[in-house]
């Protein structure tokens, strides 16, 4: 009896291990790197002129040099990182909206609001993951 729970044990235990090692590592891009997806997005998105390009390029690279400078810092300042980089966010925003013409403009504000759909949804699938059999519970009894 012993033997039989051991060896299923043993099979349990590797194919978690197999399957913990499927996943592929995400590589970390630079800020330089990040940058340019950022503009090429938005380059095909708002057919941009070159000027506009390397314009919104700058203002990018700024953007991802400040994210990598607050993703930096211990758990404790990260609430304060947060909002340093939602006032990043807005600056750069501002930003980019005085070198596009008025129909970029516009083009920009749907691309940004389906992008807050997107992680807001996004946002909603992770919490239904981590989701506790208990809430589950209370919330079928309610």
């Amino acid at each position: 009896m012993k033997k039989i729970i051991f060896t299923a044990l043993l099979f349990m235990g590797l194919a978690t291990a197999g399957f913990s090692q499927d996943r592929p590592q995400r590589e970390k891009k630079t800020p330089e790197e990040r940058a340019q997806l950022m503009t090429d997005h938005l380059a095909k998105k708002l057919s941009l002129s070159d000027k506009q390009k390397s314009e919104i390029y700058k203002i990018n690279l700024d953007r991802a040099k400040e994210m990598d400078k607050s993703m930096a810092k211990t758990s404790a300042e990260r609430k304060q990182a947060f909002e340093q980089q939602k006032k990043q966010f807005e600056a750069s925003d501002e930003k980019i909206n005085k070198v596009l013409t008025d129909d970029q403009k516009k083009t920009y504000a749907e691309l940004k609001a389906q992008r807050m759909e997107k992680m807001k949804a996004h946002k909603g699938d992770f919490r239904k993951k981590g989701r506790s059999k208990k809430a589950d519970a209370s919330e079928k009894e309610g």
